[in-house]
């Protein structure tokens, strides 16, 4: 029997990224609570991970380890992400929307959400899913800036 596991399926537990990325369980629980991350969790508060999650742990990592950007950092690049463009969202929406104006964190970060996106689960959202890797957040850029 074959079974199919999405890239954003939650599948692995805390203490298997973990020591993929030989950290603390602490540490993971760390990038959750400053945003840059949202593991899925369980009825009783057991966090697991998708492949997109494990992609977005190295992106992090990288940024962390080799840019040597700090949280401050890592959240103004990912607020950069044009989420409006991407969902996309109307005149109307961006007015009444913080992420649309908002450079300290990333748009699922955001407390104060556009009506579009107040029903949205963050973890599901495209720009969420499609922007756990730090090359399609780079090739994105490049293709769009002017």
């Amino acid at each position: 029997m074959n079974i199919e596991i999405k890239d954003s399926d939650p599948v692995y537990t805390i203490g298997i990224v973990a020591k993929k990325f030989n950290v603390s369980v602490h540490t993971l629980r760390l990038y959750e609570s400053e945003g840059l991350i949202i593991p899925f969790k369980t009825e009783t508060n057991r966090r697991f991970y998708s492949n997109n999650d494990i992609r977005r742990i190295q992106c992090i990592r990288e940024m962390l380890e080799n840019q040597k950007l700090n949280f401050a950092g890592i959240k103004w690049a990912l607020s950069m992400i044009p989420c409006w463009k991407l969902l996309p969202c109307t005149e109307k929406d961006r007015k009444s929307c913080d992420a649309y104006t908002e450079t300290t964190m990333p748009c699922w970060s955001v407390p104060h959400k556009a009506e579009k996106c107040q029903k949205l689960d963050c973890r599901e959202c495209h720009v969420y899913q499609n922007f756990s890797n730090c090359n399609n957040f780079k090739e994105y850029l490049k293709a769009n800036w002017k």
